[in-house]
């Protein structure tokens, strides 16, 4: 239990520290595209980017190179620290794995025989509707579901009706 607290902990971390770092990357992308453009502010607009916050403080040339010397050092310990994570994220995507092996073929195996059981209280007639209905609403029953389809792998197990 407390390996899968420390665990997810650490992946809310690494997820949390990947996104920051790629907004930093792709902030740093724009100040040096607007850096070198004459006419930066239209094009941006054009392209529907964003500029950085604090390009609308309207920094002297002295206090941006220092902004973009902070913005560095924390690209530099936003670098640090996900390699530092690198180990975790490892294991839970080894976890994640290990997970999907075990649960996702226990679980189609309950809808079939959800399924199953329900078709062998239907009348003959009653049978050949359900199963077209399935089939149109999932497709094929007898593919390999390690696809996943809308997010979510399997039937829902009450009969194949959504809730």
């Amino acid at each position: 239990m407390r390996k899968a607290s420390v665990l997810s902990i650490a992946l809310l971390v690494v997820t949390l520290a990947a996104g920051f770092f790629g907004g930093v990357a792709w902030q740093r992308s724009q100040v040096a595209s607007v850096q070198t453009d004459d006419g930066g502010d239209d094009q941006q607009r054009d392209r529907g980017d964003r500029r950085m916050v604090i390009d609308e403080v309207g920094l002297g040339a002295d206090k941006r190179a220092e902004v973009d010397e902070i913005i560095q050092h924390f690209m530099v310990q936003m670098r640090a620290l996900y390699t530092e994570f690198e180990d975790y994220r490892d294991q839970m995507q080894a976890l994640s794995d290990e997970y999907e092996q075990a649960y996702r073929p226990k679980q189609r195996e309950l809808f079939r025989q959800t399924r199953d059981s329900i078709k062998s209280i239907l009348a003959p007639d009653q049978r050949a509707l359900y199963d077209s209905l399935l089939a149109v609403r999932y497709g094929n029953m007898n593919r390999d579901r390690d696809d996943s389809r809308d997010g979510r792998d399997g039937d829902p197990p009450n009969g194949g009706e959504e809730r």
